[in-house]
C-alpha cells in the first residue's frame, strides 16, 4: 500500500463539501494552533491564529480505515491533484518537538531579534526579518500533543500524533493576513473580524483539478449529483465531477 497519497484531501462537513463545490474553490479562514509542545516556555508563541487551508497527504484506504482525521473534520472531503496545490503554494508541514533542531532554531532567532532590534540603526530590516521568520511558523506543527482546534484533550487520553496527519496547508503571506499570537480576548475576537475579510480569498480549482469526492454513504450518491447538476458546469465537465464521487461505504465494501 502507497504511504503518501498523489492527492490532498479536505475533508469537512457535508454542507461545506456543497458550498466548497458550489464555490470551486477554498476560502481561508483563521485556526487555532498550539505550540506549547515546540515552544513550552514561551507563553506568548504558544497559541496562534494562523490563517490557511489544511489538506492532508493520505491514501483514501488510509482515511477510510485507519485514520482519525475523518472522525475529527467530517466524513466529507474533495481530493485535488497535487499538482494542483504546489501551483497554488500548498507546501507540507514540517512537525517538531521539543527538542528537535527547529524547535530551538525558532526560539533562539526570536531571541536574537528581539536583541538586536533594540539596538539597530536600521528597524524596518530587523522588522522584514520578523515577517519572514513569522511566515515560516505558519508552517511548523508539533509532533504530538494534547491540543486540537482549541479544546484541551482530558489527561486519561493519549496525545494526539499530528503527524498521521501528514498535513500540507496554503496560507496568505503575512503582507496580506496577519497571524493573531496569544490566546487572548482581544485576538479571539479580531479572528472573527480579520475571518470576514478573508472572504475574498478564494483559491479556485477546476474540475479536472478534482480526484475523488467522499461521501459517507452510498444511498448519498444521487443527492450530491443533483447538487453538481446545480453548479452550471459543461456537460463534459459535470460528467467527470458525477463519475469521481465515492463513498466510505463503498471502499470498505470493496478494498
Amino acid at each position: 500500500m502507497a504511504v503518501s497519497a498523489n492527492t490532498l484531501f479536505h475533508f469537512t462537513s457535508e454542507m461545506n463539501l456543497k458550498s466548497i463545490l458550489s464555490s470551486m474553490g477554498f476560502y481561508v479562514q483563521y485556526s487555532d494552533e498550539h505550540f506549547e509542545n515546540i515552544i513550552p516556555s514561551s507563553e506568548k508563541y504558544s497559541f496562534a491564529f494562523i490563517p490557511m487551508i489544511s489538506f492532508c497527504d493520505l491514501t483514501i484506504v488510509q482515511l477510510s480505515r485507519d485514520s482519525k482525521h475523518t472522525e475529527v473534520f467530517g466524513k466529507y472531503g474533495i481530493g485535488l491533484t497535487k499538482d494542483w496545490g504546489i501551483k497554488n503554494r500548498v507546501s507540507p508541514v514540517i512537525y517538531a518537538h521539543e527538542k528537535s533542531q527547529p524547535s530551538s532554531q525558532l526560539y533562539n532567532l526570536n531571541l536574537l531579534l528581539n536583541f538586536h532590534a533594540k539596538t539597530s540603526r536600521e528597524p524596518k530590516k530587523f522588522s522584514a526579518i520578523r515577517k519572514e521568520m513569522i511566515d515560516f511558523f505558519k508552517y511548523i506543527k508539533p509532533y504530538k500533543g494534547r491540543w486540537h482546534k482549541g479544546t484541551k484533550i482530558d489527561d486519561s487520553v493519549d496525545d494526539i500524533i499530528y503527524y498521521n496527519e501528514r498535513e500540507w496547508r496554503y496560507s496568505p503571506l503575512v503582507d496580506d493576513y496577519k497571524v493573531l499570537l496569544g490566546a487572548t480576548q482581544y485576538n479571539k475576537k479580531l479572528k472573527a473580524t480579520f475571518n470576514k475579510k478573508l472572504e475574498s480569498e478564494l483559491i479556485k480549482f477546476t474540475p479536472d483539478d478534482i480526484k475523488f469526492i467522499v461521501i459517507k454513504e452510498k444511498n448519498e450518491i444521487n443527492n450530491f449529483v443533483q447538487e453538481i447538476k446545480k453548479l452550471g458546469l459543461l456537460p463534459e465537465d459535470e460528467n467527470k465531477l458525477i463519475t469521481k464521487i465515492i463513498s466510505f461505504q463503498a471502499i470498505n465494501e470493496d478494498y
